[in-house]
């Protein structure tokens, strides 16, 4: 009997002791009027009101908006009409056959454009041979010093002639439907104090044939507008190895993505190259027959004033000494 008298009261004490709160609960009081809205936003921060969107500044009125405008460009320029809108490419006229646009020098007769560039990778793999600066520079043989812009310019000049594009079908890929103006890509620089010149395909291995290739198809391309800029100079590419709407100039043909395979596309000809920083010229010229102006044409338009820098015929135009390492 005590021992059950016992249980009882254990039982008993037990329902009159209060249960704990649960912790986090200790102000919870559900019979407890809500909190009115402003008491329940009171110590927030204040929303923050952003200013209205700064619209871009207006564009140049001479800045050239598409290919057309590149075309008229040329062909004012070819005229000796001067071009003094603001924004418009910077073009001098030299003499009766040469010009300059930018840092690019164009000499009309013998139909070849000098790029001022210098020596970028001298290993590696690629998918460019040249690109400009801040462009996709850990891929490319060289990296050139002038606009893109103002490369395209320059083989307008010479009288060559984009790729004509089929873009009429926004579900496929679009299609050549006349190539551009084909053209033989040459590299210059100075070695033991005398002008060195290779081809470009000197400077490239083909990873499949273990080797330089051989002479190669190149094509003046001319790159696509992208809302009124020219593409090439917002992407900074300039001579491609794979296919590329962007680049000014392209290879023919495609031996694939060296990303892709150990025997696929090319990588930069170590034992051929001069050492990186080499102030180099990147010459275009054109391949065949094609518009010049002839041999004793009067000279059109303004001359430079006395004194004004001109590269002779066949040198190369100085190129700014790379940064030290």
């Amino acid at each position: 009997m005590r021992g059950l008298a016992a249980l009882i009261l254990a039982v008993a004490l037990a329902g009159c002791t209060k249960p704990e709160t649960p912790p986090g609960w200790k102000d919870y009081h559900p019979d407890a009027a809500a909190p009115d809205a402003a008491a329940a936003t009171a110590g927030r921060r204040k929303k923050i009101e952003l200013p209205p969107p700064t619209p871009p500044p207006a564009r140049p009125a001479g800045e050239p908006k598409s290919a057309a405008d590149l075309n008229a460009l040329s062909d004012q320029a070819a005229e000796g009409q001067p071009v003094d809108k603001p924004g418009a490419p910077p073009i001098q006229r030299i003499d009766q056959y040469r010009l300059r646009v930018g840092q690019v020098f164009v000499d009309r007769k013998q139909r070849r454009v000098d790029v001022p560039s210098r020596l970028n990778m001298v290993e590696g793999i690629l998918e460019y041979f040249a690109v400009a600066s801040n462009g996709k520079l850990h891929e490319s043989v060289l990296e050139v010093l002038p606009e893109p812009s103002h490369i395209h310019l320059g083989l307008l000049l010479v009288g060559l002639e984009t790729t004509v594009w089929d873009r009429s079908d926004p579900n496929k890929m679009p299609t050549i439907t006349k190539a551009g103006s084909p053209l033989d890509l040459y590299v210059e620089w100075t070695q033991d104090g005398k002008t060195r010149r290779e081809r470009a395909e000197y400077f490239l291995y083909n990873r499949k044939a273990k080797g330089a290739p051989p002479t190669q198809s190149w094509r003046f391309q001319g790159s696509v507008f992208w809302n009124n800029r020219y593409a090439a100079d917002l992407d900074r590419s300039v001579v491609g190895l794979i296919p590329d709407e962007q680049t000014v100039v392209n290879i023919v043909g495609d031996i694939g993505n060296p990303y892709r395979g150990d025997d696929l596309g090319y990588e930069v000809h170590k034992e051929h190259v001069p050492p990186k920083g080499t102030p180099v010229t990147l010459v275009l010229q054109a391949r065949g027959e094609g518009e010049a102006p002839p041999d004793g044409a009067p000279p059109k338009g303004p001359t430079p004033a006395p004194g004004a820098p001109a590269t002779p015929p066949g040198a190369s135009p100085a190129v700014p000494s790379p940064p030290p390492p």
